[in-house]
């Protein structure tokens, strides 16, 4: 199926990360492969203005339209994306369901939830706030993108390990399941149950590279203790790629300076470009 590949090197939803959009534009033309290309333009680094409890909302918006935009005019069938910051997947992932007729699992592979709002985020930074946006909670803004929102039952969080407390309140309250990094590693068919057990015929993978351990891939913008390594974390892909129809994925929150990309992200790299 034709196939796009989103560059969107967004940094403004961590607040202030260099390597954040260097690493992204340094990604791309290793993760396109034959995927035609989309970029949206996002300046350099600058100072941020909070509105509403959000770290530079209005340029967040406004890129998160241009995004949506130029994937509503190409209208592909599978989209991935590198970025920049979790915020680019409010994009994406506005996108791909009313192409999937809401048949779609989503794989939430980070080593957070995303799932704050304004009112509970303690730093204002969007990056922790997409996954509650496409649930269809948050700032109305935002969530406008989202004309079918993600339901609990189609959202796996895997990897996750660091969760706020509101987080935590939002897990229990929505349902939404959870497979710790240690399960994953030890059983990535877990995943793969998880898959069947929804009925849902096509995935997305949401890549957010703290899912890793911090000893192996430390150039991420929120580094945290207890994740996968590359390897399991490639044998978890694989199983997912072997059990359903892939249609799109992302590369997020990378910070290594550029333009040389560190060798131990080059497996993941290469299930990015055959997935």
């Amino acid at each position: 199926m034709p196939a796009t590949l989103l560059v969107f090197p967004q940094w403004q939803g961590g607040g202030y990360v260099p390597g954040l959009r260097e690493a992204a534009l340094a990604l791309a033309p290793r993760a396109a492969g034959t995927r035609r290309r989309l970029e949206v333009e996002v300046a350099s680094l600058h100072p941020l203005e909070t509105e509403r409890g959000i770290h530079g909302r209005a340029e967040l918006l406004r890129q998160l339209a241009d995004a949506r935009a130029r994937l509503d005019a190409q209208r592909p069938e599978r989209v991935f994306a590198v970025g920049g910051d979790c915020g680019i997947e409010v994009a994406v992932l506005s996108y791909l369901p009313a192409r999937s007729q809401g048949s779609l699992a989503v794989v939430w592979l980070d080593a957070h939830g995303d799932l704050h709002t304004p009112e509970s985020s303690p730093s204002g930074h969007f990056h922790g706030m997409p996954l509650r946006v496409l649930l269809g909670e948050g700032d109305p803004a935002f969530t406008a993108f989202v004309d079918r929102p993600l339901t609990p039952a189609q959202v796996v969080l895997a990897g996750t390990r660091s969760l706020d407390a509101p987080e935590q309140e939002v897990v229990g309250a929505r349902g939404l399941r959870v497979i710790p990094s240690e399960i994953l590693a030890e059983h990535p068919s877990s995943l793969v149950e998880w898959i069947r057990s929804t009925g849902l015929g096509r995935a997305y993978v949401h890549l957010d590279l703290d899912v890793c351990d911090p000893r192996e891939v430390p150039d991420v913008a929120c580094p945290t203790p207890g994740g996968l390594s590359v390897g399991s974390l490639v044998r978890v892909l694989r199983a997912i790629s072997t059990e359903v129809e892939i249609v799109g994925a992302s590369l997020t929150e990378a910070t290594f300076a550029g333009p040389s990309i560190p060798s131990v992200l080059e497996p993941l790299l290469k299930w990015f470009q055959n997935a």
